[in-house]
C-alpha cells in the first residue's frame, strides 16, 4: 500500500506514520471486536445506539435530533429509531426544544453514560492486553509520543 504515490504533494513522513497507525488501529479493532460485539449483544444495544450514546456522553449540552444525525453521518430516520430504543431503555432523555417546540433535544442519562463507559471499558481492556505484550522500551517510546499529542488535542 503506497499512499504517497497516490496523493500529489504528500509528505512521506506523514504517510509512513499514517500507515503504521492504520495497521495498529486495525489490529486493535480486530483484537477487541469479538469482546466488544458480545458486550453489545449482552447490553441489547445496536452499534448506531452506541454511536449516539458516545456523542451525547461527550456533548456539553443536549442536542437536537438533526444535530445528532449530522454529527454521526446517519440519516434522521436512523437516528430517530436509535434514539427511540435508547429512550425506552432509559439511556437517553428526550425533551421539547425550549425555543422550537416542534424540535426535540436529547441528552444522555446516568444509566446511558454507564452503559457507554462499560462498552468502552471492553475496548480499553483489549488495548491494555496489547500494550502488556510490548517491550518496556516500546511502551516508553509509545507513551512518550502519544502523550504529548493527546494533551495538545485536549483529549
Amino acid at each position: 500500500m503506497q499512499a504517497s504515490s497516490s496523493i500529489p504533494g504528500a509528505d512521506p513522513a506523514v504517510d509512513a506514520v499514517a500507515l503504521d497507525l492504520g495497521v495498529l488501529l486495525k489490529h486493535l479493532m480486530r483484537s477487541t471486536n469479538r469482546d466488544f460485539f458480545h458486550a453489545l449483544e449482552r447490553a441489547g444495544i445496536s452499534f448506531s445506539q452506541v454511536k449516539c450514546l458516545g456523542l451525547l456522553a461527550d456533548a456539553e449540552a443536549p442536542l437536537a435530533l438533526g444535530e445528532l444525525a449530522d454529527e454521526l453521518g446517519l440519516s434522521l430516520p436512523a437516528v430517530s429509531r436509535a434514539v427511540d430504543g435508547l429512550v425506552q431503555r432509559g439511556e437517553i432523555k428526550r425533551e421539547e426544544h425550549l425555543r422550537d417546540r416542534r424540535s426535540k433535544i436529547v441528552s444522555v442519562t446516568p444509566r446511558g453514560r454507564r452503559t457507554f463507559e462499560d462498552l468502552m471499558a471492553v475496548r480499553l481492556a483489549g488495548l491494555r492486553r496489547m500494550l502488556a505484550q510490548l517491550e518496556p522500551a516500546e511502551l516508553d517510546a509509545l507513551g512518550a509520543s502519544v502523550g504529548p499529542v493527546v494533551r495538545r488535542l485536549g483529549l
